[in-house]
């Protein structure tokens, strides 16, 4: 049986109200759209005054940028009094308002320093309210002048202690300039006055990190997690294939296991597939038992996730992918890498995985040899049994397919990946109600809820969603000789690998179907002719490849062929009359 994780089983409800994210958000800056409508005399020509910092070399940059920003004014400042003298307006007047909106202006074009500079001049020139300077310390903190930043943001809680936005962006300001101690204070207090928001265990964990406090750090990650997700897609392929090319989204959340033996050597990166849009992957590792082991947020100059350890025992880890706040959207690479000398304990994890690799790349004799290894050490080991007769079907030696499938069925009653196994076999071999037995008990064994869907009538195409364990039960009228077409595909965001069932007015399953191709999961039914007149039933589900997401379920039910009847002239003439 699949072992399950339950820490990150889908939540019975969402978590709304997610605002601010681990990085400033331009979300929180909201303060900007409320501007005041006074008219003030703004001398755009005037000098800007640099911050005062202790770097020369900083000092000299922020003089340089100046520099750069006044010629620009300048011509900015000349364009706008050629239209107040066409319009007759003043030239030496300009609202706050105006010049606040060209901020944000720039501020939400990423165009940064000029953002700082227009904010710099307003409050120069008295408008130092709470939001124009959050606004500058927000643009302080994406060109990673964090120093700068937290000044900004200590003026604002000055005047607004109880401001979630400065408290949550000084948190992630300070532990970028290593003030540990005052991020984890910011952290707290935002917790306290923000019991029930998520992204406070998301900064804390990340300021845990930072400080080496890991087994903190993990309890705030998976807080965080359990708090923010809304899908969770398990995908067996990591171990077999070594990368995965996943889709991001907002609260979506990847549980991928592999095998791994004591002593061994693990790599796992997560990296987004494009710099400039793509997801700020979260990693975190759980050990066999299910419990956090490591974790990573960012490493190196970007948001890639990297962790790399040491195995300290046999069994099934488990890589869980999510996203942190820098952005939810986009796809990431997972790669994974595994080594290592075996010295002492048990290596039955260690030959599996590489049977699992081995069959995937097409080398059956490995394969098998691995998966006999791994019986070796422990010949009660339903899993391996399962997997060496699904070596067998991939070489096309059938019947020693179903003698070993149906070995790992004794071996473990509770084991419920044979019947998928064997079903696939069998389809493979032509044998449909056999076939169908298989995949209609492996649904039943893996139930754990059944949908009822409206009944059929004639051609219908609709979408269903799924979850762990979910079966639909979808009856519908057919006539004999009628020939039946079903489709069933994944629909994006989430991955379900379909299997179908057909159930006759007899209650007999008649044919089923996992995957069209080993690469293609969706699932098929085509011409399929009916033996009788009644009602049938469609029984939809998932198979291993993944179980949450939207199918796509297209039925087509064509009309009996007519019966076929010789032409008839009449009879023949004789004579005169009939």
């Amino acid at each position: 049986m699949t072992k399950q994780y339950p820490e990150y089983d889908i939540p019975k409800r969402s978590i709304k109200d997610r605002v601010f994210g681990q990085r400033p958000s331009a979300l929180i800056i909201e303060g900007l759209l409320v501007l005041v409508a006074v008219v003030v005399t703004i001398g755009f020509l005037s000098p800007v005054a640099p911050v005062e910092d202790n770097s020369d070399a900083v000092i000299a940059e922020l003089e340089a940028i100046i520099a750069a920003q006044e010629a620009a004014l300048a011509e900015a400042a000349e364009a706008m009094a050629e239209a107040a003298e066409m319009a007759a307006i003043p030239p030496s007047f300009i609202s706050a308002s105006a010049a606040k909106n060209m901020a944000w202006s720039s501020l939400s074009n990423e165009e940064y320093r000029s953002a700082i500079a227009l904010y710099d001049v307003l409050i120069a020139e008295g408008e130092a309210d709470i939001d124009t300077v959050f606004a500058r310390g927000y643009a302080y903190s994406m060109i990673d002048e964090h120093a700068l930043a937290v000044q900004d943001y200590t003026f604002v809680l000055q005047q607004q202690p109880d401001s979630l936005s400065a408290l949550n962006n000084r948190c992630w300001a300070l532990s970028e300039i290593g003030q540990m101690d005052a991020a984890l204070a910011d952290c707290n207090q935002l917790m306290s006055l923000a019991p029930e928001a998520d992204y406070p265990y998301l900064n804390r964990g990340i300021v845990y990190e930072k400080m080496g406090v890991m087994d903190a750090a993990m309890s705030d990650y998976v807080e965080w997690i359990k708090r923010v997700k809304t899908s969770v897609i398990r995908n067996d392929n990591l171990a077999w294939e070594g990368s995965l090319d996943l889709q991001m989204s907002e609260g979506q959340v990847y549980v991928l296991p592999f095998n791994a033996s004591a002593g061994q050597d693990v790599v796992i990166s997560a990296i987004s597939s494009r710099r400039d849009l793509d997801a700020d992957p979260l990693v975190l590792i759980l050990d066999p038992q299910g419990q956090p082991l490591t974790a990573n947020d960012d490493t190196g100059d970007w948001w890639d996730s990297f962790v790399q350890f040491r195995a300290p025992a046999s069994g099934e880890y488990a890589v869980v992918l999510t996203h942190a706040g820098g952005s939810t959207e986009g796809r990431v690479e997972v790669s994974f890498e595994i080594s290592g000398v075996f010295t002492q304990g048990n290596d039955s994890a260690r030959f599996k995985s590489d049977a699992y690799r081995a069959l995937m790349s097409g080398d059956y004799e490995t394969a098998l040899e691995s998966f006999r290894r791994a019986l070796n050490l422990n010949r009660n080991d339903a899993e391996a049994m399962n997997w060496l007769g699904v070596a067998y079907r991939y070489m096309g030696e059938y019947e020693s397919s179903i003698i070993h499938i149906g070995m790992a069925m004794r071996l473990d009653e509770s084991y419920t990946l044979p019947y998928l196994s064997r079903g696939i076999t069998y389809e493979e071999m032509g044998q449909r109600e056999q076939s169908a037995a298989d995949y209609y008990r492996y649904a039943m064994l893996n139930r754990s809820r059944t949908l009822f869907h409206a009944e059929l009538e004639g051609n219908s195409t609709f979408e269903l969603p799924m979850r762990e364990g979910w079966v639909y039960s979808i009856p519908f009228d057919a006539k004999r000789g009628q020939k039946l077409d079903i489709d069933v595909s994944t629909v994006a965001p989430g991955f379900v690998d379909p299997l179908i069932i057909l159930i006759g007015p007899e209650g007999q399953a008649l044919i089923g179907d996992d995957d069209i191709s080993r690469s293609e999961y969706d699932a098929t039914i085509s011409e399929f002719k009916l033996p009788a007149s009644g009602q049938y039933t469609l029984v939809v589900s998932h198979a291993e490849g993944g179980a949450n997401g939207t199918l796509d379920v297209d039925v087509d039910v064509t009309n009996p062929a007519p019966m076929s009847v010789p032409d008839y002239g009449g009879c023949p003439s004789s004579g005169g009359g009939h």
